[in-house]
């Protein structure tokens, strides 16, 4: 046999394994996540809340104008998964400005931290203790977030704190009677401006997020569901919205679908159950943490999951997997995300073709090479564990601030160091193993 002969190995095996209806090759609009909105607004109706909540984000953007916000501004939002989140991050957007989103349990150091190394301007924070939503500013300075905050100011460059209920309510009428804005002055964000700083960890670096990224990690994860059913979902998302898979299941993807997405303050399973058999939830998104505490519960209590089609989390462990599947009638879908690739890297498809304890294949758009650790440039054999490489449109621009460790992780050709240890196996399966070392500096 002369070389010629010789068949070359698939660089791409997982297609073969791609649910029918999912792209190979997906075509992505090139535009910006407040141009998503807008299209929600119009396509999916009143039962969604989309509507209204576009009327509530043109309101708050103007609000957020008057206190100075401009194109390129960094806002931060110290916020849990609740209503004045998903307003207050479009309206951000929708301003040109870029959105910080910080974990509201964060402590004082990691705060103060993330916030100087922004170069944050103003904060939107939560108040337990609520907030008048229909007065002229649609916030209340002040309260416990902002006595909090008051306490690492100082070190930042916070000029504004501004405070908004978290109990679980859309803004009010006042903010839902005033007239949407669709585009601020100066003609609005472009698709490759900053959208969002994601913080790695609480003491690492932030990645630079676009809106082009957004939008791409949105249509990979609803092209890799197409048994969705546009405008008739009810989506419980659970995962944190500061993280950017919260943001992808949360917020961006249901704007493609008009999925309506319940934003639970708190994660605790009792009212997790309650929210989801009274609203009759068909999606969930949880991660590990939170499937092995609903996992706790009587399984009488899990009965409340019934109406629930799908269920997204990250790779499990094959206990808790299993476990899942065997008391609640859904779809579990395993997959992969980092905050550099806007929480979208890898999925296990629905049906037969699921692999149970992988992190499944690369997403439609998104390819991967498993390399030698500290040597990118050495692609390893299939099912040699080795750093995980990412190319795709939703990997992001660098990391903020730091050019020379963007430099050490954005790779000529537009592959990522995941920093990552996994194996590809030769069926285009992909095993997240852990971290390593090498790639995180």
């Amino acid at each position: 046999m002369t070389e010629s002969q010789v068949t070359a190995p698939d660089p791409r095996p997982w297609l073969r394994f791609y649910a029918a209806g999912v792209p190979h090759r997906p075509q992505i609009p090139d535009v910006t996540i407040p141009a998503l909105l807008d299209a929600a607004a119009r396509r999916h109706g009143g039962r969604t809340g989309f509507r209204g909540m576009h009327r509530a984000v043109g309101a708050c953007a103007d609000t957020l104008r008057t206190r100075g916000i401009r194109p390129g501004d960094r806002v931060a939002l110290v916020l849990p998964n609740c209503p004045w989140f998903a307003v207050a991050w479009h309206a951000v957007l929708r301003l040109g400005a870029v959105a910080v989103a910080i974990d509201p349990g964060a402590s004082a150091t990691t705060l103060r931290r993330q916030l100087a190394d922004s170069g944050a301007v103003l904060v939107v924070a939560g108040d337990s203790a609520g907030g008048s939503a229909g007065d002229s500013a649609g916030v209340s300075a002040g309260g416990s977030a902002g006595e909090r905050l008051d306490a690492v100011r100082g070190d930042t460059y916070v000029r504004d704190v501004v405070t908004v209920p978290i109990d679980g309510e859309w803004p009010g009428s006042a903010w839902t009677r005033t007239p949407a804005r669709p585009k601020p002055r100066g003609g609005g964000p472009k698709p490759g401006d900053l959208a969002v700083l994601a913080y790695v960890t609480a003491d690492g670096p932030a990645a630079m997020l676009t809106h082009a990224n957004l939008v791409a990690a949105a249509h990979q994860l609803t092209l890799w569901q197409p048994q969705l059913r546009t405008g008739q979902e009810t989506a419980l998302a659970v995962t944190p919205l500061w993280q950017p898979h919260g943001l992808l299941f949360g917020l961006t993807a249901p704007l493609l679908t008009g999925t309506r997405t319940l934003l639970l303050p708190d994660p605790e399973p009792q009212t997790l159950l309650r929210t989801a058999r009274r609203r009759k939830a068909t999606l969930l998104a949880t991660g590990p943490a939170d499937c092995r505490r609903l996992l706790r519960r009587p399984a009488h209590e899990l009965e409340a999951l019934a109406t629930v089609r799908t269920w997204l989390t990250e790779t499990l462990d094959t206990e808790t997997a299993d476990r899942i599947r065997g008391a609640v009638d859904a779809v579990l879908v395993e997959g992969h995300g980092i905050p550099e690739a806007a929480g979208a890297v890898l999925a296990n498809p629905r049906g037969a073709n699921a692999r149970p304890g992988t992190s499944g294949l690369p997403l439609p758009g998104t390819e991967i090479r498993i390399v030698q650790e500290g040597t990118p440039g050495a692609e390893l054999p299939l099912g040699h564990a080795g750093e995980l490489l990412v190319r795709g449109p939703q990997v992001c621009a660098g990391y903020w601030g730091d050019p020379a460790r963007t430099a050490r992780r954005l790779l000529p050709g537009g592959w990522l160091r995941t920093g990552d240890i996994a194996v590809l196996g030769p069926d285009g399966y992909v095993t997240v193993i852990g971290g390593i070392g090498a790639a995180s500096p």
